[in-house]
């Protein structure tokens, strides 16, 4: 069963002749500037999301390759959008990662950050109760070879610590959307540490008042127990009143739209970028390459809460001079980790939210079974605190559910 699948875009057409005009993060995020030295090459990015019209004119000649559907009603290589669910999604967030643009010198239609990046597309849709196909995904684009996952969803449900920690240790780096209820973060992917979150600005460079927000999250009883924004990217052209961005969908065409989905797609595409330039660096390095030179936007020290440390900035993550780390700034999951005193299991590490928290000398295993993670943000005590009250709702629903849900565009 999915969980709240929510979409809200325009389904009003777009001609091509408008499409590129309409991209204005590629300048001003300084994509147009990044493709004359890094496309992606030599980096497999796993996109998991609802399938690929690899036919659109954007995405002639991007390489797609070892590609799964995970839940049926799609092909099984990926490749095909699903229909039991809004399935022109994945085809907007692969023209976002890799898109090549066409007609006279490819000056038409929409460019992505990593044009020439190899693309594994994990497509699912709706299914019966069974593995969380987000988490399966994961693992299965960590074993077949992928260094950055792109995730424009808001979550998953059981085993998802494992499998990012699983990714982490095999050096991938994960990119993941915080939301679109202009509301403060709580659940989601917060609680998974060392994932690139990604909110979404206007063209002025400011937080959408859709896109989620927020700095970690604590308590006086437990202290930091989940994180905040890394970056912002693209969401809307402005946001009072909103006025939405093209996107490409299946079929050749685009249609207007906004969303933490898109500039988590476009991160992603910038994420490979710099992997592809500097593959000495680890996953860690790459991270924090990324968010030490994004523009910053809002108000206070680095990171805020619209924007963490700020916008993106796709040629800067190329070409400044950054120290290298030792480890990944936004922490780090370990499935076997366990920290009794604040209740919380998986996390390695809190990185720059709390360098003061470190889990037991001598960690047992983390119990087997389903991770508590919201399907949106909501506010309320850590998931640490809620297990009884999560268990109980599981068993009235009788075990049915594995959340997930969609963000929209």
């Amino acid at each position: 069963m999915v969980a709240g699948v929510v979409w809200s875009m325009s389904v009003s057409p777009v001609w091509a002749d408008n499409i590129r005009d309409r991209q204005w993060w590629i300048s001003a995020m300084n994509i147009d500037k990044s493709l004359l030295i890094s496309r992606g090459a030599g980096v497999k990015i796993c996109l998991i999301d609802s399938g690929v019209d690899t036919k659109h004119p954007d995405l002639q000649g991007v390489k797609f390759a070892g590609g799964k559907d995970m839940t049926g009603g799609g092909s099984p290589d990926g490749l095909q959008p699903h229909k039991n669910l809004v399935g022109d999604h994945g085809t907007g967030m692969a023209v976002n990662i890799a898109g090549r643009g066409h007609g006279p010198n490819g000056s038409e239609g929409m460019l992505g950050a990593a044009p020439d990046a190899e693309i594994m597309s994990i497509s699912f849709g709706s299914a019966p109760p069974g593995p969380d196909p987000v988490t399966e995904g994961i693992k299965y684009c960590t074993d077949s070879g992928a260094k950055v996952i792109s995730l424009s969803l808001s979550g998953a449900t059981n085993g998802i610590d494992a499998a990012i920690s699983y990714a982490q240790s095999k050096d991938v780096a994960i990119v993941a959307a915080t939301g679109n209820e202009g509301d403060q973060l709580f659940g989601g992917w917060t609680e998974q540490f060392g994932v690139l979150l990604v909110g979404g600005v206007d063209k002025n460079l400011k937080r959408d008042k859709k896109s989620n927000f927020g700095k970690p999250n604590s308590n006086s009883l437990m202290g930091v127990y989940s994180q905040g924004v890394g970056v912002c990217g693209p969401f809307s052209a402005s946001s009072e009143p909103r006025v939405e961005i093209p996107q490409a969908i299946p079929g050749g065409g685009y249609k207007m739209s906004s969303g933490t989905s898109v500039a988590t797609a476009v991160v992603a595409g910038v994420v490979a970028a710099v992997r592809s330039k500097h593959p000495d660096l680890d996953a860690a390095n790459v991270i924090n390459r990324v968010i030490k030179t994004a523009q910053k936007s809002g108000s206070g020290d680095v990171p805020n809460a619209d924007c963490g440390w700020g916008v993106v900035d796709a040629d800067a993550a190329l070409t400044a001079d950054v120290p290298k780390v030792d480890s990944n700034p936004l922490g780090q999951m370990d499935d076997k980790s366990k920290n009794a005193k604040r209740t919380i299991s998986g996390v390695k590490s809190m990185g720059v939210w709390d360098p003061s928290y470190q889990p037991d000398a001598q960690s047992p295993a983390k119990p087997s079974g389903p991770t508590a993670i919201s399907a949106e943000p909501v506010s309320g005590p850590p998931v640490g605190l809620i297990v009884g009250v999560v268990g109980a709702c599981a068993a009235l629903a009788g075990g049915a559910f594995w959340g997930w849900r969609r963000l929209r565009r």
